[in-house]
């Protein structure tokens, strides 16, 4: 397997989280799985999307950042700060690992008090 990332980022448009990522190299890949962690550093799948071949760009819209477990042990919910990863997947079912990047995601004021009403009614 070989994969060369031209890049890879995620940003925060105040209701979602993008990553985006394009490939210069592409060789057996079959899928990307995208990973997100939240303040306890916790890798945990978001979503896959499939491989196009060398030299393409790559979206995945992550709607379901906020107000989402991070896995703390007191609870709390993840607000701002979360880290990206892709899990590169092969034909043979060889696993590789982007490297990691971070985001702070800023949600409206509206957004946030409506997540969390929605919390607590979980």
């Amino acid at each position: 397997m070989q994969v060369t990332l031209q890049f890879f980022q995620a940003k925060s448009n105040g209701n979602s989280i993008v990553v985006e990522w394009k490939s210069n190299v592409e060789t057996d890949v079959v899928s990307y799985d995208v990973e997100r962690a939240g303040s306890d550093n916790v890798f945990r799948y978001v979503g896959t999307v499939a491989a196009k071949g060398s030299n393409q760009p790559y979206s995945y819209t992550d709607d379901e950042a906020f107000g989402k477990r991070d896995g703390s042990s007191d609870g709390s919910v993840a607000r701002n700060y979360f880290t990206y990863r892709l899990k590169i997947v092969t034909a043979d079912k060889n696993v590789n690992y982007s490297n990691s990047v971070g985001v702070v995601h800023n949600v409206s004021g509206i957004k946030r008090t409506w997540g969390m009403i929605k919390e607590m009614f979980r």
